[in-house]
């Protein structure tokens, strides 16, 4: 079934996103968690979001809001470089994840689907740039940062997909599921009595 929409995916392109995904060396691989995970060495089945955010609590158990449908074993997910050491693509993907979670929850905000989507597609251009394990690109015409950007473009697409399966769509609203740091909370506090501060003056 992946396979099926890989192939169709990006079809408007001169490639589509399995032809993309073979480009990189090692290529990208995508299926679902229970698929994926360790299927090749020092490599993680990487959720596309964070699982936990569709949990009431951590990585199973009740759904939060409306993610009643999620699985976390049947999610899609890619293979990463593992690792939460600096510059493995699993923290390049990892930490811009929880900052966005900690900012939401300073804020009194649960962002949508979409809202995620569009920070985990930036995370995924950046692993993908930046990664101590570099993925060569096979074919040396092609662009890599051009390949890169429809990769992560890719996986945005076939992980809404994958969504909108599971009655999750771009509207619904996903847990933070990290708290901000004592020191984020704060600077927060700090900011916000500035604010009051200076709005006083000029009143």
């Amino acid at each position: 079934m992946v396979q099926a929409k890989l192939v169709k995916a990006g079809a408007k392109d001169k490639m589509n996103c399995a032809q993309i995904f073979a480009q990189f060396d090692p290529p990208i691989k995508m299926g679902t968690h229970e698929e994926m995970q360790g299927t090749k060495k020092r490599y993680q089945a990487e959720h596309i979001l964070p699982c936990s955010a569709m949990h009431e609590s951590g990585r199973s158990g009740p759904k939060f809001g409306d993610c009643g449908d999620y699985s976390t074993s049947g999610a899609l997910t890619w293979m990463v470089s593992d690792g939460q050491s600096e510059g493995q693509e699993h923290k390049l993907l990892t930490d811009p994840m929880r900052e966005f979670s900690q900012q939401n929850e300073l804020n009194g905000t649960n962002a949508t689907r979409d809202e995620w989507m569009k920070k985990y597609e930036e995370a995924t251009k950046k692993a993908l740039k930046d990664g101590k394990k570099r993925r060569e690109i096979k074919d040396s015409t092609l662009d890599r940062d051009d390949l890169i950007d429809k990769a992560a473009k890719c996986i945005r697409l076939l992980a809404e997909q994958a969504f909108e399966d599971a009655g999750i769509t771009a509207k619904t609203k996903l847990r933070n599921p990290w708290d901000p740091t004592k020191e984020q909370v704060a600077l927060k506090k700090a900011a916000t009595a500035a604010k009051k501060a200076v709005t006083g003056k000029r009143g």
